[in-house]
């Protein structure tokens, strides 16, 4: 998340030399553009500057967590920079002030025009059932949409869950069914159990149609966040691959095991859960992350809004690098990124709507001298 009062702070220093009159064009340009989108368009409140820095500050917060909300406008062009959609990258413009405002006054090279745009993903899944058949629920109504001995598998309003129609299932042979969503998608389902799981794109979710076992396990790949169900007779176990697992008894938290990102990390919000990998495990409490590579490493401190950001529709970056945005934008956008030349050294803080199609975000990176252009579903950084 964005460090308010550093951001604020090189805000202020510019608003404090715009004041003066001693900020260069491209300062005054910027300050004024940021007066606008705050909604001060009165210049006099400048001859009270810091008797109204408090609630500039207050107002600057509260407009940029609002604005990423908002619908994008369209902004002029300048020799320095491109104004962006302010739903896009108010966030990622703040924090890149003092980056931008400092590099040489050279012009940015124009962005190769783009006739097509990359809209964002929406919800949907592939339901694999025990038998090997296949239902797309994107385009599945609601209803019964299987039988699986004395299981019905619900649709309802683009949730999948499960209803035991009344007969002994635990005499009935285990039937394992697997959700996958693709690059894309993400979906939600209810396991028999009750309990909740949410999946970004490019993950899946392995799991019995009736937990009858003494612990209800399930396997995971990608990314998800799991609301279990509580019940201490029957824990609940969340294998992520033959060295990593997860036990827990009822808790909410968020696993990302991409295998394309450099470490498994489990992020718990409430509860406790204990990571095992290999032979060494580690409890959790609330709050707290375990981050898996070759062995477990604890973050006692961890970004939870961060982590599970994505499950309430927007991107969030914690001082992430190129490649680590690239990779959260390929997944939700169904592109492949790769790069001409050296990658781009530069770092992101802020959070940008999901619902943006890819221009628009892209417009919001490119205001830190990020370089791109975009053939098909292929999306190309330049230096």
């Amino acid at each position: 998340m964005y460090d308010s009062g550093k951001d604020q702070g090189h805000f202020f220093k510019l608003l404090a030399r715009y004041n003066k009159g001693k900020a260069t064009p491209e300062e005054a340009a910027f300050v004024e553009r940021y007066l606008e989108l705050l909604d001060y368009r009165d210049k006099d409140i400048l001859k009270d500057f810091e008797q109204q820095k408090e609630q500039i500050g207050a107002k600057l917060e509260e407009r940029i967590l609002l604005s990423i909300r908002q619908e994008p406008v369209v902004r002029r062009i300048s020799p320095i920079r491109r104004w962006v959609p302010a739903a896009a990258a108010v966030l990622l413009l703040l924090g890149s002030t003092y980056y931008l405002l400092r590099q040489p006054h050279t012009p940015k090279p124009q962005q190769i025009a783009q006739h097509t745009d990359i809209l964002p993903g929406k919800t949907g899944a592939i339901l694999t059932l025990a038998d090997g058949s296949e239902i797309v629920l994107d385009s599945t109504r609601n209803g019964v949409i299987a039988m699986q001995g004395s299981t019905a598998v619900q649709l309802k309003n683009g949730t999948v869950s499960y209803d035991n129609t009344g007969s002994d299932s635990k005499t009935e042979a285990i039937a394992y069914n697997t959700i996958s969503t693709p690059k894309g998608r993400q979906y939600q389902l209810i396991l028999p159990d009750g309990s909740r799981v949410w999946m970004n794109a490019a993950s899946s979710l392995t799991y019995p149609t009736a937990f009858t076992a003494k612990e209800r396990t399930v396997r995971v790949t990608g990314e998800a966040y799991f609301e279990v169900a509580t019940n201490a007779n029957q824990p609940f176990k969340v294998i992520v691959n033959d060295a990593t697992s997860i036990d827990v008894l009822g808790t909410n938290f968020n696993v990302n095991a991409y295998n394309d990102e450099p470490s498994i990390n489990a992020t718990l919000l409430q509860g406790a859960v204990r990571v095992t990998y290999r032979q060494a495990s580690q409890l959790l409490k609330p709050g707290q992350e375990a981050q898996i590579s070759h062995q477990i490493r604890l973050v006692p401190d961890a970004d939870i809004n961060g982590a599970v950001a994505w499950k309430d529709g927007v991107f969030a970056f914690n001082n992430a690098d190129l490649p680590a945005v690239m990779r959260q934008l390929a997944r939700w956008y169904n592109i492949e990124v790769s790069y001409e030349g050296k990658t781009p050294d530069a770092t992101f803080t802020g959070e940008i709507d999901k619902t943006l199609t890819l221009s628009q975000v892209l417009e919001g990176l490119s205001t830190t001298r990020i370089n791109y252009k975009i053939e098909g579903n292929r999306l190309i950084i330049r230096q």
